[in-house]
């Protein structure tokens, strides 16, 4: 000990190992051999020797903390956070080893465990700033916005003159919505720290929520300039580069990242978009398998069977679960034919909205609801795993559609509310606000005023969630149809969108309805879309009757709508019926 504490790790490993040869399970010298090979970047076998040392001692504090940090470096992420959970049930009254909970949580994404754990360090130790920002951080990332403003607010009221506190303040109040307050505590921050690299990324992050993309990137690349080890900052222009089109130099970012923080799955998640995007699927579905990992991504669910990942399945039971948005579930879930010709029993689970859409669906022996019970089952794989497994390749994907059938029933009843002579033109205009990139995806519906003013055509709302509200603002000359007060699932959507020529809609779930039908649908595209659209491309090989209308310029949506006016009025003019409904989408 008194070498480490000198700093002779050579030699204190050497006491170690002597101590260790005569006295295997000595949980003192299993703990400092940890800390020597954790301070020498042999981390595995820091977690090695730690973890000996915590089986001999389960009920010392200082070696759980000592693992939990090891645990961090290589990834163990959970490990960590139950190393944290003893040491708190073992010290409850220790403020920093709440804290350090607390950040474990948020790393993650288990934002509002770690606010009560950040709420628990505050109580225990309410001088400390650092407790109370990150409690307001975790606030934030949860949603209670406003709470961590009034924490931050008179945090700073105490210490008018604090940096942190101002650049904190700058945050929240830029994803408040408060662009002027916002400004002002950034240049606040700047002016106690003049070009601060972490002040510029929070005034990056604020003219990137602002849609000023260009000075994003210049302010993360000041940052950059001041700090070039703030990792941040190549990775915020990382994500603003993307969204600018220029995927050559964010990938440089995100490799940059790669070097910096080896054991994170961020960068390698980020970098698969761009590769599947590219269409390099070979590398991208791989590196996707990091989502799992990455910061903001899901936590992934326990399940009482092992991953498949491309095994015999024999006669075996196998749970096929979605994992992310509506869309999703509908685009991967062609796949299910594929794992049950191996001789597999399929169970199908499904978000509740597409229950009754997915009821007898091909392949699939039975579909579950999620959160309902679930009977026993061997393996288990969530849907968007199947294109690594089955090697998916730009020219192997499976694209026969349709393969999503509305019930022959209810289309017939839509059809007899929907019949007329006019261009029938289903429209949805915006995505789930939540969703990260929802900024770049939607566009304000006044912007179709002219395509709705178009002769011989009639349009018909698909849009739900408070977007649906801005067709009261429309002006009297543009009309449409607001179908979504009856359209209470997939099932129902699917049958009305049956009985329409054409779906237009931006980057959402009602995309993927009409494609996986086999509709004729336009998909509007930002300039850097979502990687299953990849570029350049007006089709796309997942849905071939989509036409892909895409940004010549980040954020400019005028253009697009100009070219689909154009279009749809050309196939307006040629009625009667340009599209057979009839031939378009399969019922059953």
């Amino acid at each position: 000990m008194a070498q480490y504490e000198a700093g002779q790790l050579e030699s204190g490993e050497d006491c170690c190992r002597t101590v260790l040869s005569k006295a295997p399970n000595c949980p003192q010298a299993l703990h400092l051999m940890g800390l020597i090979m954790h301070q020498t970047g042999r981390f595995e076998l820091a977690v090695e020797s730690l973890r000996r040392a915590n089986s001999v001692d389960p009920a010392d504090a200082d070696i759980l903390t000592s693992l939990a940090a090891s645990c961090l470096v290589i990834g163990e992420t959970q490990e960590a956070m139950l190393c944290y959970q003893s040491v708190v049930e073992l010290s409850p009254a220790s403020a920093s080893a709440w804290a350090c909970l607390g950040l474990v949580q948020d790393r993650l994404d288990r934002f509002e465990e770690a606010a009560q754990s950040f709420r628990r360090a505050v109580s225990l130790n309410p001088e400390d700033p650092e407790f109370v920002r990150r409690l307001a951080a975790a606030l934030c990332k949860s949603g209670a916005l406003q709470e961590a403003l009034g924490l931050l607010e008179q945090l700073l009221a105490r210490n008018p003159g604090d940096f942190e506190t101002c650049e904190d303040l700058g945050f929240v109040l830029t994803e408040i919505g408060q662009p002027e307050r916002a400004v002002a505590m950034l240049q606040q921050a700047l002016s106690i720290i003049p070009n601060s690299g972490p002040a510029l990324c929070n005034l990056g992050h604020f003219f990137f929520r602002n849609g000023d993309l260009r000075s994003a990137a210049d302010s993360y690349r000041c940052a950059i300039e001041r700090d070039p080890e703030l990792v941040d900052a190549h990775r915020e222009l990382g994500l603003v580069l993307y969204e600018l089109g220029e995927f050559d130099e964010s990938s440089e970012c995100f490799r940059r990242v790669q070097e910096m923080e080896p054991a994170s799955s961020e960068a390698t998640f980020q970098l698969s978009r761009i590769h599947l995007l590219q269409g390099d699927f070979s590398r991208g579905w791989q590196e996707y398998e990091a989502r799992w990992t990455s910061v903001g991504q899901r936590e992934r669910r326990e399940f009482s069977a092992p991953q498949w990942k491309g095994e015999p399945l024999g006669h075996a039971r196998i749970l096929l679960h979605a994992e992310q948005g509506l869309g999703d579930t509908m685009q991967f879930v062609r796949y299910v034919p594929f794992v049950s010709a191996m001789g597999a029993e399929v169970l199908l689970e499904v978000q509740s909205e597409l229950y009754r859409l997915f009821i007898g669906f091909d392949g699939a022996k039975q579909v579950l609801r999620r959160g309902e019970s679930l009977p026993d089952y061997d393996w288990h794989c969530p849907l968007l795993s199947l294109p690594l497994i089955f090697g998916t390749e730009l020219d192997s994907i499976p694209a026969n559609v349709p393969y999503l059938h509305p019930d022959s029933i209810e289309t017939s009843n839509w059809k007899r509310r929907l019949s007329g002579d006019s261009l029938r033109v289903g429209l949805c205009w915006s995505g789930n606000p939540k969703h990260p990139r929802d900024f770049w995806r939607s566009i304000p519906l006044e912007l179709f005023g002219p395509l709705m003013r178009i002769e011989n055509a009639t349009f018909y709302s698909l849009q739900k969630g408070a977007a649906a509200g801005q067709i009261a603002q429309l002006k009297s000359e543009a009309e449409i149809v607001d179908l979504a007060p009856e359209l209470i699932d997939f099932a129902v959507t699917a049958a009305a969108i049956a009985n329409l020529d054409v779906v237009i809609s931006v980057d959402t779930s009602i995309a993927h309805l009409a494609g996986g039908m086999g509709k004729p649908v336009w998909v509007l595209l930002h300039r850097a879309p979502d990687w299953r659209w990849l570029l350049e491309r007006e089709t796309s090989p997942w849905y071939p009757t989509a036409r892909l209308f895409r940004q010549r310029t980040p954020g400019k949506w005028k253009e697009v709508l100009s070219r689909v006016e154009s279009e749809l009025r050309q196939l307006a003019s040629s009625l009667p019926r340009a599209v057979s409904t009839e031939s378009s989408a399969g019922t059953r």
